[in-house]
This record gives structure tokens, C-alpha cells and sequence, in this order.
């Protein structure tokens, strides 16, 4: 992913957001996360170059980056949301005891639960999106 300046402004512009000095700093500093951030982790991110961003632009910022799927949302067992710069297919595991939340690519996987539910369907319902989250204990640290 582009996280230079330009190219989020450039990506905005053709999505038709407009690009605020806040809006391209939260986008930034959301896809420069290692993990999966909460708004709070974005917002004490950003505080010490720009301390003028309040908590609720950040806020804002990420549902209107939401909204124009630029990220994505990822709720918690505690109910806490967090935030993914990808909007693609994939799969999360979430470490109950460290509450991490780490991408998994596993094709055969998503293909199993696609081809299944093109098979059998949920009668009155539309699918747009599948979205897997694993739980359990990470026993080993995972790099991406």
C-alpha cells in the first residue's frame, strides 16, 4: 500500500474525499499500524506531530474511510472496535489473551466457506461480504 502523502491525496481525490490535512494523517498513520489500531491507538499516535487532531476527527475519519472501503471494521470480543487498512478477503485470528488481531491468508479456507455458501445459500439473503474471525490463543508470535 501507498502511505506517502501524495498518493493518499491522489487516492481521495479519486474516490471525491476531500483531503484534509487531518484526514490523510489518521489514513497514514492506520496503514502504518502493524496490527489492527483502535481509534484511541490512532489518535495517541498522531498527537505528537499534530496535537491540534481531536479523538472524534479521528473518529469520523475512519467511519468516512469505512464508508468509502479504504479500511475496515473489526469488533472484539470485548466489543471494541478496531480498524484494517485492508478491505480485501481475508481471514483474522484473534489472540484472546493478548487481544491481537493478526491477518491470515489461507485460500483454500476462504474458497471452502465461498463455495459452500454458493452451494447452499441463505435463503432470503444477499452475501456482499465474508468475513472469518478465528479465536483463540496465539502460542507463537506471528510477523506480517
Amino acid at each position: 500500500m501507498n502511505t506517502t502523502l501524495a498518493d493518499i491525496k491522489d487516492n481521495f481525490k479519486e474516490l471525491g474525499i476531500k483531503s484534509t490535512l487531518p484526514r490523510v494523517v489518521i489514513y497514514q498513520a492506520l496503514m502504518k499500524f502493524t496490527h489492527h489500531p483502535s481509534a484511541e491507538e490512532i489518535h495517541i499516535g498522531i498527537q505528537k506531530k499534530y496535537p491540534g487532531v481531536s479523538l472524534a476527527t479521528v473518529y469520523k475519519t475512519l467511519d468516512l474511510l469505512v464508508q468509502n472501503n479504504l479500511a475496515s471494521k473489526v469488533v472484539t470480543d470485548e466489543d471494541k472496535v478496531r480498524y484494517d487498512p485492508r478491505t480485501d478477503q481475508h481471514i483474522h485470528l484473534y489472540c484472546k489473551k493478548t487481544n491481537k488481531i493478526v491477518d491470515h491468508e489461507d485460500a483454500g479456507l476462504e474458497k471452502l466457506i465461498a463455495d459452500y455458501l454458493n452451494l447452499k445459500g441463505i435463503p432470503g439473503f444477499d452475501i456482499h461480504q465474508i468475513q472469518v474471525n478465528i479465536k483463540g490463543e496465539l502460542k507463537t508470535i506471528i510477523k506480517k
